[in-house]
């Protein structure tokens, strides 16, 4: 009998890009930087055209009660006692020294964590559905509490599929594969955005928008697991196979990190909940829409950020201490090159940005969202100090930071809010995050090689300063009486030329920022250019 031959069958294109690989660390970051970079650039037109086709389909009344829906299934994270970090750091770790045994431990124990949550959340948001609907949807347009009562079906099916898919989420970001968990959330949410333009159009209204998130939902939770199979097919999840001693490790380091959930969750949702309780409904779709036009501002820069936290996790347990300092700087001069020009642009700009985006109608909430813009800053600022310093195990910080941002929020918003009702939401978030943020500085400082406000000096001020001075050029278009378009198309190009042609002059890119990107991502870079410095980054 003849010996049978050899499979020699090419690999297809999904085993090639779910396959791991030995890949150096500065690779895997930049693979995550730019899979999310170039998610973020064809989603975003979308979900911008989305919140005014939906406010022109459910009204300004309907738009809030989806708000203040919307907030519940956030604040269900409040059941995550900082999870998804925690399993993200841990299986980081275990790659780094190829433990699959460990990961296997891990794994088994966060899902049994997620199944427990979710019950509980679900259980303590469907009994108090009666309660949390008298309270919150109040006044003159608020719906019939009937109506809301039969969308808690699909709120309790959103909040725990949410909740579930969170540790094989973290697990395939722990991987050091942002870039699959990219592409499955890019999926998702043209999904999503598919699924709620069809169900509008079609007179579904807010039971439309639910169901449209209850199937991107469902849809990430069965990705995140097929995924997570894929990339450690010798791993089978088991929650009932999880060990005491593990579940105490990852809670151990998990809870800490709760209080850093807790102020996430809350900055931007307990707003809603004070003016759906003070005010009413229809103030809650104004701040909705002003906070989510800042949320998209600060979400660009924040994806240069995704993948440090399993990158540092993984020079930390090599113990490459001056790989991690580089990373901490270079994610600062980096964010600050990004986040800086897109924040003076939206505030030098905001009136005409929120009437381009919803309509003149929307004018009101210009200097919520300018406020929030700025707010939103600070703690972005704090975010590479974060990853760090997480991913080494040092937690106290984040934590006493994180208590004094939830406990100010919590006071002031109420404050502000009984005082100046719509106007004082957006103060109530702001001003705790810059005090917050500040103290964060302080205490961190003791924990880094370099001096962190040296740091943050020199990856901070030229960009401002660029920023600035370009900014000067915006109200000088505006003199034109362009329409608002195209004013707001001319404003950004001589800005952004500007702003360009400053970090030029100041020398804010170097030879080694050309030659990281070379390393990394030859594509980017023309080939031939002058040598430049050996790159020292991890």
């Amino acid at each position: 009998m003849k010996p049978s031959k050899p499979d020699n069958k090419s690999p297809t294109l999904l085993s090639r890009a779910i396959r791991i690989g030995h890949k150096p660390i500065g690779f895997k970051v930049a693979r995550g930087v730019v899979s999310s970079v170039l998610r973020k650039l064809i989603v975003a037109p979308i979900s911008l055209v989305l919140v005014p086709f939906a406010l022109y389909k459910v009204g300004v009344a309907g738009y809030g009660e989806w708000a203040i829906l919307s907030t519940i299934i956030n604040l269900a994270w409040l059941m995550d006692p900082g999870l998804g970090p925690a399993v993200t750091k841990y299986v980081a770790e275990s790659s780094g020294k190829s433990d699959i045994s460990e990961i296997r431990r891990v794994i088994d124990a966060a899902s049994a964590m997620c199944l427990c949550m979710a019950a509980v959340a679900v259980c303590l948001i469907g009994f108090s559905s009666h309660l949390m609907i008298k309270e919150l949807f109040r006044g003159p347009a608020a719906p019939p509490a009937a109506e809301v009562l039969s969308l808690w079906p699909m709120v309790l099916l959103c909040i725990a599929m949410f909740l579930v898919s969170t540790p094989f989420l973290a697990v395939i970001n722990g991987r050091q594969r942002m870039d699959l968990t990219n592409v499955l959330l890019f999926t998702a949410e043209l999904l999503s955005a598919a699924m709620t333009v069809a169900f509008l159009l079609a007179g579904a209204k807010i039971a439309g928008l639910l169901l449209a998130q209850l199937l991107s939902a469902f849809f990430i939770l069965v990705g995140s697991i097929v995924i997570t199979k894929r990339i450690l097919p010798e791993i089978t999840p088991n929650p009932f196979r999880s060990t005491f001693s593990t579940l105490r490790k990852i809670v151990t380091f998990s809870v800490p990190l709760y209080a850093g959930y807790v102020m996430t969750t809350l900055q931007g949702q307990l707003e809603r909940l004070y003016l759906a309780r003070m005010v009413g409904v229809i103030p809650v779709g104004w701040y909705d829409v002003a906070s989510q036009g800042a949320a998209k501002i600060k979400r660009v820069p924040d994806l240069l950020l995704g993948p440090v936290l399993a990158a540092a996790s993984e020079l930390e347990a090599r113990n490459e201490r001056e790989k991690l300092e580089e990373l901490h700087s270079r994610a600062h001069k980096y964010l600050a090159i990004v986040a800086i020009p897109l924040v003076v642009f939206a505030v030098v700009s905001a009136k005409s940005l929120i009437r381009l985006w919803v309509g003149g109608g929307m004018e009101r909430i210009t200097l919520t969202f300018a406020i929030l813009v700025i707010g939103n800053l600070f703690p972005q600022m704090g975010s590479p100090i974060y990853f760090v310093t997480v991913g080494r195990g040092i937690l106290r910080p984040s934590v006493y930071t994180a208590l004094l941002a939830s406990g100010l929020n919590l006071v002031l918003s109420f404050f502000f809010i009984k005082l100046w009702g719509f106007s004082g939401a957006a103060l109530g978030t702001a001003i705790p995050m810059f005090l917050s943020t500040i103290y964060y500085f302080i205490v961190c400082r003791p924990y880094f090689q370099i001096d962190l406000f040296k740091t943050l000096r020199q990856a901070y001020v030229k960009p401002l300063l660029c920023a600035g001075i370009a900014s000067g050029a915006i109200p000088l278009i505006g003199i034109l009486g362009l329409h608002t378009s195209i004013g707001l198309l001319a404003g950004l190009v001589v800005f952004g030329a500007l702003y360009v042609l400053g970090l030029v002059l100041t020398h804010a890119v170097d030879r080694s920022d050309l030659a990281t990107a070379e390393k990394h991502m030859p594509f980017l870079v023309r080939r031939g250019t002058a040598t430049v410095a050996p790159e020292t980054a991890a």
